[in-house]
């Protein structure tokens, strides 16, 4: 019996080596390294002589698969390198026409500078004529504009809150504490705290209610919604008003 040939050729998806029987060849197989599907070709060295001058060629491009995509061919170089030189060409050809015109702008001021400088050693006479009449004519002092009127320092009485009543959310049992709490002051205010005392049909408390603005500004109004938690209450009054520092 004869021993039977196994031959070698790389996968054409990974290019890693794959030894096979030598019937195999033209068998689309998986790859045992990446497994993707690649076809079994014998390689250069077992179906060219190692004088024939195509073996050099081929085994550096191994034969192509079924699923091998033809690559596109490539622009000519020497197309490019034409085309380029006259892109170059233009672009020296406006920087030095920049440059010519910036050395030129450079040398013009110059020369008004040095013609406008006068020379060390000369006095100006018609400074030396108004030096007098400088003298005999003092400058105006500067008018002092009045001061700005301060404005008054911050109270927690500018913070004035109108009527409360008691609001009950449409579509839901939450009820609330509505009123208006005015900044009647030229200050921001900032983390303004408003507490609400609760009362029954009778007057009696049963609980408070809170609020809070992060900053009032001066003259502004803010409509606060303090949530009441006692279903007894049917009234509300400010007890106390604060602000944080």
């Amino acid at each position: 019996m004869s021993e039977t040939k196994y031959l070698k050729c790389p996968c054409l998806k990974c290019g890693g080596p794959i030894e096979f029987p030598a019937h195999g060849i033209g068998l689309a197989v998986s790859c045992p390294h990446r497994a993707q599907r690649t076809t079994l070709f014998a390689p250069p060295s077992a179906s060219h002589s190692p004088a024939s001058p195509e073996s050099p060629a081929r085994a550096a491009n191994p034969i192509p698969g079924p699923d091998a995509v033809p690559e596109e061919p490539t622009a000519n170089a020497a197309t490019e390198t034409g085309a380029t030189r006259p892109k170059s060409r233009l672009t020296q050809a406006a920087l030095l026409i920049l440059l010519l015109a910036v050395s030129a702008g450079l040398l013009s001021y110059w020369r008004q500078f040095i013609r406008e400088r006068p020379l060390e050693g000369t006095r100006n006479p018609s400074a030396q004529s108004l030096q007098p009449a400088a003298a005999t004519n003092p400058a105006p002092e500067k008018a002092t504009s009045p001061p700005a009127a301060s404005k008054p320092p911050k109270s927690i009485d500018d913070l004035k809150p109108g009527p409360i009543v008691l609001e009950k959310t449409k579509g839901s049992s939450l009820v609330y504490a509505v009123g208006v709490l005015k900044n009647d002051s030229e200050h921001q205010r900032f983390g303004v705290n408003i507490e609400l005392e609760l009362s029954d049909s009778r007057g009696n408390r049963v609980g408070m209610a809170k609020d809070y603005r992060a900053v009032l500004e001066p003259g502004q109004q803010w409509r606060f919604r303090a949530l009441v938690l006692d279903s007894k209450a049917v009234s509300a009054r400010v007890v106390r008003i604060r602000e944080e520092e």
